[in-house]
């Protein structure tokens, strides 16, 4: 497989996907490639069966840093997308002849219109388990920013400011920018609570290190080494394991329930398409019903 030239592709022609998205294709290709180099196979001897046979492979792999057996899912999905999108580029650019394998599989990818938000209860479980001071704060930032994990990760110690709240309602808050998806900056936002537990960490700090979550070793924390620190705390407290993607799920949850204008959190969660952030939420009973009898209200004043 040619995948050196496939990321070079991309970068050169695909201004609006970040490194990180490039680099996972490459990472993902390379899984495949060692996949197909283990049973002496060239990608033009690739069929629907050995496609089927590596989602089988990747579905009952042992899966020890969460306890389980096989790949997510989304990962599986997001490992075939990237072979269809390698064999779109081998067909366009040096072999016409090329056939996708995978077009008529019956793999279903996961459904990306399911809120992946959890309980309050299950949250201040996690948050109240956290003895951590590093870990602690890393997880409110996650839940009162709505960052991704790759946003947070690349965080530095003078990224976020305090700044006072509005509109006279006392206290203090946190405010920063960020780099998303496409290479965008925007601004993010963090509560008392996420910055309190912030300077707690900080105050411990006795290196000099720029990053603003760092490794027992010094080094800026690496998104897998998050991933494995949320999965750590989720086994410790005894609840189901969460995923640091599953924190914006919860951000969008809980700020839709208190009624955030919707194109306010469509920014704050950095996406292009209001139907994205309308995935990332799920309304509670309670809200639908108090907006109603609300507007119900207002409908009658105004008769």
């Amino acid at each position: 497989m040619d995948i050196k030239r496939f990321t070079s592709h991309l970068k050169t022609s695909r201004r609006d996907l970040s490194p990180e998205t490039i680099r996972a294709y490459e990472s993902d290709l390379t899984l495949f490639q060692g996949f197909l180099d283990a049973r002496g196979l060239r990608e033009s001897q690739m069929t629907s069966k050995v496609v089927t046979d590596y989602i089988e492979q990747m579905e009952n792999a042992p899966n020890s840093r969460f306890g389980k057996v096989g790949l997510s899912e989304a990962t599986i999905a997001r490992r075939i997308a990237a072979i269809r999108k390698y064999l779109k580029f081998r067909r366009a650019n040096s072999n016409s002849r090329m056939k996708d394998p995978t077009r008529n599989l019956t793999f279903r990818a996961p459904d990306n219109d399911t809120c992946k938000a959890v309980g309050d209860d299950v949250i201040k479980k996690l948050v109240d388990g956290i003895k951590h001071l590093r870990d602690r704060a890393l997880v409110l930032l996650f839940l009162s920013s709505g960052l991704r994990n790759s946003e947070l990760q690349q965080l530095s110690r003078d990224t976020i400011t305090v700044c006072d709240r509005d509109e006279g309602n006392g206290g203090v808050g946190g405010v920063g920018t960020v780099i998303g998806k496409g290479s965008k900056k925007r601004a993010f936002f963090c509560d008392a609570e996420a910055l309190d537990a912030l300077c707690d960490y900080l105050a411990t700090r006795k290196d000099n290190s720029e990053a603003l979550f760092i490794s027992e070793r010094g080094q800026r924390m690496s998104k897998r080494a998050i991933q494995e620190r949320v999965a750590y705390w989720c086994k410790h407290v005894g609840i189901e394991h969460l995923h640091p993607h599953q924190f914006r799920h919860c951000f969008a949850t809980r700020l839709a329930n208190v009624s955030i204008d919707s194109m306010v959190l469509k920014e704050l969660m950095g996406h292009e398409d209001l139907r994205t952030t309308n995935r990332y939420f799920k309304l509670e009973e309670t809200t639908k019903a108090r907006q109603y009898f609300a507007a119900m209200e207002r409908r009658r004043e105004r008769s």
